[in-house]
């Protein structure tokens, strides 16, 4: 495969690419109330509208196999880059509801293209499953990172009397950082170079190993966000907590997240990747099962740490293995993986909440752990069937 790309800025506008659909996901609770003082709504109304942006997410991430082959690399990177900083400065023109319902599907839009490209750069820069997951992990990272730092300059800026388009102006300035680095990188083709004996027997078959792990994804991002909307809840309900102390558990659980991300780019360099999803998983399965059902808070509290640790690399993890079980990724598959667990992302609160209606706040923290079960069958089926390790082989490597 020809190395004529920048693989420094590739890396950079695949981490860019995270932090930017982190700032707008993880950033939701706290700038919905002072969306809800400026339209005069309650937070049920602008929780609707932010549907829109997980609509608009999805689209692309959906399409983004056939986009790519069509347009390559670089042309929907500069678009979306560019729709963002238009759109940004459009809702200082015109701050209406109107106008920042269709801010929030264009931006979340972009927010698809910049993470199905981004996603695809990690794969195709790194070729061997141990430089794969470990970049795949640490662009990750970007995510949480996102969350993290963004939570507390959004929370200070308003304190200061900050407006809520404070938050779209940083969405604009990182639309700003966007369009710089694509305008200035080297992209590879999006077209795989194939082996001779692949090339003459036609497309390579995904199989049922890419399948399974297309469902593992769906069920962890189906199980996770379920956790965290309805943990604090069920915290206080259960325990009469006070909503601050009940915060503090899904704080716990982003920060052992945050340093889970950090740390598990370097575990995958020594470990089998399938043991590594499989550990993951099983620690994970046993942590959600006890933040569920103990009536110890402290044990509670302690699982969501260790909860957030391990769960920390198994989105990264399952999308490396996935890319995994061709010889040559493309970036259909990649939107494809991305896709599914998209899916659960858009279900988890209609799921959850039927779950709510019919067997209260317990049920609904437990539906993220039937969920995580549902995981663990499905990767156990897909480890049984891979055919990563027959295909790397030759690569020497462990996978």
């Amino acid at each position: 495969m020809s190395e004529n790309y920048s693989r420094s800025s590739l890396n950079a506008i695949s981490y860019l690419s995270y932090y930017f659909v982190g700032a707008l996901v993880s950033t939701l609770g706290i700038v919905l109330g002072p969306l809800c003082a400026a339209f005069g709504k309650d937070p049920s109304f602008i929780g609707q509208v932010f549907t829109l942006m997980n609509i608009g997410m999805f689209v692309p991430i959906m399409l983004g196999g056939m986009l790519m082959k069509k347009w390559g690399l670089q042309k929907p990177l500069v678009i979306a880059a560019a729709l963002t900083i238009l759109i940004s400065a459009l809702l200082f023109v015109t701050p209406t509801l109107t106008m920042f319902s269709v801010a929030v599907a264009i931006i979340g839009a972009c927010g698809g293209i910049f993470m199905t490209i981004g996603s695809y750069l990690v794969v195709r820069i790194n070729p061997d499953e141990k430089s794969r997951s470990s970049a795949l992990i640490f662009t990750d990272f970007f995510f949480s990172l996102a969350g993290a730092t963004l939570s507390f300059l959004l929370a200070w800026l308003f304190k200061m009397g900050a407006s809520w388009m404070a938050m779209y102006a940083i969405m604009g300035a990182l639309g700003v950082m966007m369009l710089i680095l694509t305008l200035r990188s080297r992209y590879p083709t999006t077209v795989a170079e194939e082996p001779a004996h692949q090339a003459e027997s036609g497309h390579e078959r995904w199989g049922l190993p890419v399948w399974l792990l297309c469902g593992a994804l769906f069920l962890f991002l189906l199980a996770e966000p379920i956790f965290t909307l309805w943990t604090p809840g069920y915290l206080q309900w259960r325990f009469q907590l006070l909503p601050e102390q009940a915060a503090l558990f899904t704080t716990v659980y982003w920060v052992a997240k945050a340093i889970g991300l950090f740390l598990n780019q370097f575990t995958v360099k020594w470990m089998k990747l399938r043991t590594f999803l499989l550990i993951c998983t099983t620690v994970g399965l046993i942590s959600i099962t006890l933040i569920s059902n103990s009536a110890n808070t402290t044990l509670i509290l302690l699982a969501c740490g260790t909860f957030g640790f391990f769960n920390s690399g198994l989105f990264s993890g399952l999308m490396s293995y996935g890319s995994l079980q061709v010889r040559r990724s493309s970036p259909t598959l990649i939107s494809a993986l991305l896709t599914c667990g998209t899916v659960g992302t858009l279900l988890f609160a209609t799921v959850s909440s039927l779950v709510n209606s019919h067997f209260g706040l317990h049920g609904a923290l437990n539906a993220s752990t039937v969920s995580y079960a549902l995981l663990m069958v499905t990767l156990l089926a897909a480890v049984t069937f891979s055919k990563a390790e027959r295909l790397h082989r030759n690569e020497a490597v462990a996978v």
